[in-house]
C-alpha cells in the first residue's frame, strides 16, 4: 500500500510522519521486550496458532501462491484443499516472505513480523487521525489506541488478526477523496481493501458493513458512490483467485459453522468491560464474561474521551428544545417496553387478558429488543441529532459506528451474563447475506472494527478541546499514557519452539505422521514440517477434513490399517513422541503396522517406516446389481442404488460377527472393486471385513481381509461428503461378492447408503 500517498510532501510533515513510525517502532520493541533479544530462538504466547501461522508463512514462501499444489498445502494429507481451512495469510507474507528468501528462519521472520504489526497499525491510525484533525498530537492518540489496545492482547496468537493495518488507511483514502475528489484515493482505497483481505478475511468482511454505513453518513451524489462501488468491486475482482477456490474447497468439505458454534464465539454487553488476562492494568476485568474471544475492552481512556467528546457536543450545540411529541410517545413506550422485559426476569412467565385481547409475556429479550428500537428511533428524531446528520459530523459517525459495531460483535442474540437480551439483532440480519450466512465463525471479531472507529472518535473529541498551547501538549501527555498504560501487557511469554526429531538419513520417505494426533502436539508437527519439508497428516486449522477425524478415529480404536492411506509413491514415516506416549499405546499401533518396520529410536522418538500398498491396475466401468440379500433375506436395491446417500440400509441391531451381505452382479465378470459409501455415518464403518468372490455362490475366494480403515481414511479425503470405502477384487471372475463382518461393534448399526461394483 502506498501510504506515502495520505502524507502531505511537505518535508516537516513527513519529518512528523518518520518521527510518529519510529516511536511507535519503539513503542512495540518495549511492550513485547524482550522478544527483540531473543528472534530466532523463542514463539511470543503460545506454542499453538503461532506455529499454524509461521508454519503457513513458510509455505507461502516456498510454494507459488494460488498453485494447485499451494491450495493443497503440506499438512492434512491425504485432504486436499489445506489452505483454505484457515487464513492464508498472504498479506503478512509479503512481509515475511522477502525475510526467508534473505536467509531468515521461518521463527525469526514470524517474530519480526509479529512486532512490526503494531507499528504498522498505529502508524495507520495516526495517518486517518491526521486525516481527520490535521494534528499529530491527536494523530497519535488513534495512532496509538489503534496500535496498542487491549483487543490486541487478547490475539496475540492469531497474527493475521493483528495485521489490521489496512482499515484505517482505507478510511483515510475515502476521507481525503471526499475532499478533492483524486483518482488517487479511490486507488489506494481499493488496494487497501485488498491488502485487508490478504491479510485477514474477517476484518475485510466486517470492515465492509463499515463502509456501508460511512457511505449512507457522508456520502450525498451518486458519482460518489460510483467511484466507491468501483473501486470496492475492483478490489473483489481482485481477490476473486482467492474467494473462489475457498468457496470451492468449502463446499467440497461441506465446512460450515453450526449457528451454536457462533453463539458460542459471539461477545456478551460485559464483554465490552472484559480485558485479557496478560493486561498489566486491566487483567483483574478478566473473567467478568467468561467464554472463548469475549476480551473486547477497547481501553478505558478512548472510551471516557469518547464519552466527554459527546457532552461537549451537546454544551455546545443549540439549547435543545423540548422533545416533539413524536419523540415523547416514542421515550415512552421504550420506557413501557423496558417495564416489561424487567416484569419477567422479577415475575417469569405472565399473562394479561383485557377483553379479547392477551398479552403474554413468556420472555425478556423480545420487550427489551422493542424498548432499544424504540429508543433509538426516538434519540434519533431529537433535533440534536437530527443536526449532526444533516451535518454530517465525522464524530457523530465514528461515535454511532462504534455502537453498531460492538453490538455486531454480540453475535446473532446479543447475551447479559449469558442470558439472551435481545430477539433480532443487527449480526442476525447480516447472516441472511451469502458472504455471512454460517461461514463466520467469530462475530466477536467485529470488536477490532470498533476499536478502529472508537479511536476515530477519541482523536475527533480530543481536537475539540479548548486548549492553550502549553496545556495541550500537557494533557495530550496525559492521554496518551493513559492510552500506552490502558495496552500494556503483562511480560510476554517466550517459550522454546518444539525441537526437531533427528531425520532418518537412512529412509528415504515421503510424507509422515506424528503420533499421538493430538491438538497441541499438531502445532508443533506442522512447525517440525517447515524444517525437515515433508507433508505431514498432522494438522491444526480452522477447519479440520474429514479424512483427518476419519484417521484419528481409527487409530483411536488402535487400528495402524488408516496410515496405508497417507502413502502413494514413497513410504511413510511414523514418528512416535514417547514423551506423549506415557502408556506405550501408540508404540504399540505402530508396532503392527502391516508392512511397517522399526527403524529405532533417537531421544523422545520412536520411528517407523511403512512401505506403500502396490496393487495392480484394473479398468473398470460400473456393472449392474441384481440383487442384495443380507443373512439370506432380499434388501430393497433402490436404496443402495439411488445415488442418495441419505438413503440407506441398516441393520436394526449392533454389528455382529459373521453378519454377511451377498451382492448378485447376474453373470460372471471380471470384477475390480466394490465400493460401499457409509454417507456421513463414517464412525459406524466395519471394523473388520472379509470380503469374498464366487462364480457359483458355492466356493469363495477371499480378496480382502482386515481393518478397511485405511480404505475409508482414502475414501473421505475424496469425498468427504460421501465416504466411500473402494475394496479391491483384483480382477476376480466371479458373479457373487459377500461381505462378512469378523468383528462386532457394540455400538453402532452395521449400514450401506450405496453399493456400487466396477469391473470389465
Amino acid at each position: 500500500m502506498r501510504v506515502g500517498l495520505l502524507i502531505p510532501p511537505v518535508p516537516r510533515l513527513r519529518a512528523a510522519f518518520a518521527i510518529a513510525a519510529a516511536a511507535y517502532t519503539a513503542l512495540a520493541i518495549a511492550v513485547t521486550f524482550p522478544l527483540i533479544l531473543h528472534l530466532r530462538s523463542v514463539v511470543p504466547s503460545d506454542l499453538g496458532d503461532p506455529l499454524l501461522s509461521m508454519s503457513i508463512l513458510w509455505w507461502n514462501a516456498h510454494v507459488v501462491p494460488l498453485t494447485e499444489r499451494w491450495w493443497n498445502g503440506f499438512a492434512f494429507v491425504p485432504a486436499t484443499g489445506m489452505m483454505a481451512f484457515s487464513d492464508h495469510r498472504l498479506g503478512v507474507s509479503l512481509l515475511a516472505t522477502p525475510l526467508q528468501w534473505l536467509g531468515a528462519s521461518p521463527l525469526s521472520s514470524y517474530n519480526i513480523v509479529f512486532i512490526l504489526t503494531f507499528p504498522l497499525c498505529a502508524l495507520a491510525g495516526h495517518v486517518l487521525g491526521y486525516t481527520l484533525t490535521r494534528r499529530h498530537d491527536a494523530a497519535a492518540i488513534a495512532g496509538v489506541a489503534f496500535g496498542f489496545n487491549p483487543f490486541r492482547i487478547a490475539h496475540l496468537s492469531h497474527l493475521e488478526l493483528l495485521a489490521a493495518f489496512a482499515m484505517p488507511i482505507a478510511l483515510a483514502a475515502l476521507h481525503k477523496f471526499l475532499e478533492d475528489r483524486q483518482a488517487k484515493w479511490m486507488v489506494l482505497f481499493g488496494v487497501a481493501l485488498v491488502m485487508q483481505g490478504l491479510c485477514a478475511t474477517y476484518y475485510l468482511l466486517f470492515f465492509l458493513v463499515l463502509l456501508g454505513l460511512w457511505m449512507l453518513w457522508f456520502v450525498r451524489d451518486w458519482r460518489t458512490v460510483a467511484a466507491i462501488a468501483s473501486a470496492t468491486a475492483a478490489a473483489g475482482v481482485m481477490l476473486l483467485p482467492i474467494a473462489i477456490p475457498y468457496q470451492r474447497i468449502h463446499a467440497f468439505h461441506g465446512f460450515e459453522r453450526p449457528l451454536d458454534e457462533i453463539r458460542v464465539y459471539s461477545g456478551d454487553f460485559t464483554s465490552i468491560f472484559t480485558a485479557s488476562y496478560r493486561s498489566l492494568v486491566w487483567a483483574f476485568s478478566f473473567g467478568l464474561s467468561p467464554g472463548p474471544e469475549h476480551e473486547l475492552f477497547p481501553g478505558l481512556t478512548i472510551m471516557v474521551l469518547a464519552v466527554i467528546g459527546c457532552v461537549t457536543s451537546l454544551r455546545r450545540a443549540a439549547p435543545l428544545r423540548s422533545p416533539k411529541r413524536t419523540s415523547a410517545i416514542l421515550f415512552v413506550a421504550s420506557a413501557v417496553g423496558a417495564a416489561v422485559s424487567l416484569s419477567y426476569v422479577a415475575l417469569g412467565r405472565w399473562s394479561l387478558g383485557l377483553g379479547p385481547i392477551r398479552l403474554l409475556v413468556s420472555d425478556s429479550y423480545k420487550a427489551a429488543s422493542y424498548a432499544v428500537l424504540l429508543f433509538i428511533v426516538g434519540i434519533a428524531t431529537l433535533p440534536a441529532v437530527r443536526s449532526v446528520w444533516q451535518r454530517r459530523s465525522a464524530f457523530a459517525f465514528y461515535v454511532i459506528a462504534t455502537a453498531l459495531m460492538f453490538v455486531c460483535s454480540l453475535g446473532p442474540d446479543p447475551t447479559f451474563l449469558g442470558e439472551r437480551v435481545l430477539y433480532a439483532s443487527v449480526y442476525r440480519w447480516l447472516m441472511a447475506l451469502p458472504v455471512f450466512g454460517t461461514s463466520v465463525r467469530v462475530p466477536a471479531r467485529f470488536a477490532m472494527v470498533a476499536i478502529l472507529t472508537l479511536a476515530a472518535a477519541a482523536a475527533l473529541a480530543f481536537n475539540r478541546f479548548k486548549l492553550t498551547p502549553s496545556a495541550r501538549r500537557v494533557i495530550a501527555g496525559v492521554v496518551l499514557a493513559g492510552v500506552i498504560a490502558d495496552g500494556w501487557m503483562r511480560p510476554l511469554d517466550l517459550l522454546p519452539p518444539p525441537q526437531m526429531w533427528p531425520t532418518p538419513t537412512h529412509y528415504d520417505f515421503g510424507p509422515v505422521v506424528e503420533l499421538p494426533l493430538d491438538f497441541s502436539t499438531d502445532f508443533q508437527a506442522m512447525y517440525r514440517a517447515t524444517l525437515h519439508g515433508h507433508p505431514i497428516a498432522n494438522g491444526q486449522s480452522g477447519f479440520s477434513p474429514a479424512s483427518y477425524e476419519v484417521l484419528q478415529l481409527t487409530l483411536n480404536d488402535g487400528n495402524p490399517r488408516g496410515l496405508d492411506a497417507l502413502m502413494e509413491s514413497k513410504p511413510l514415516l511414523v514418528a512416535v513422541n514417547r514423551r506423549a506416549d506415557t502408556t506405550g499405546r501408540w508404540q504399540r499401533i505402530a508396532d503392527i503396522a502391516e508392512r511397517g518396520k522399526r527403524l529405532g529410536q533417537n531421544g523422545d522418538w520412536t520411528f517407523y517406516g511403512v512401505e506403500p500398498l502396490r496393487r495392480a491396475a484394473c479398468v473398470a466401468q460400473n456393472i449392474p446389481i441384481v440383487s442384495v440379500t443380507h443373512a439370506g433375506e432380499p434388501i430393497d436395491i433402490r436404496l443402495l442404488t439411488d445415488h442418495d446417500a441419505s438413503t440407506r440400509w441398516s441393520t436394526p441391531e449392533p454389528q455382529k460377527n459373521n453378519d454377511t451381505v451377498e451382492v448378485d452382479v447376474g453373470r460372471q465378470s471380471k470384477l475390480c472393486t466394490l465400493g460401499i459409501s457409509l454417507g456421513t455415518e463414517w464412525h459406524a464403518y466395519p471394523r473388520d471385513l472379509d470380503v469374498t468372490t464366487s462364480t457359483d455362490g458355492v466356493m469363495w475366494t477371499r480378496q480382502f481381509k482386515g481393518s478397511p480403515a485405511g480404505l475409508l481414511v482414502r475414501g473421505a479425503a475424496e469425498n468427504p461428503r460421501d465416504v466411500w470405502m473402494t475394496v479391491p477384487l483384483g480382477g476376480a471372475v466371479a458373479r457373487y461378492v459377500r461381505m462378512r463382518l469378523d468383528a462386532p461393534y457394540l455400538t453402532e448399526p452395521w449400514l450401506i447408503a450405496e453399493l456400487r461394483v466396477t469391473g470389465d
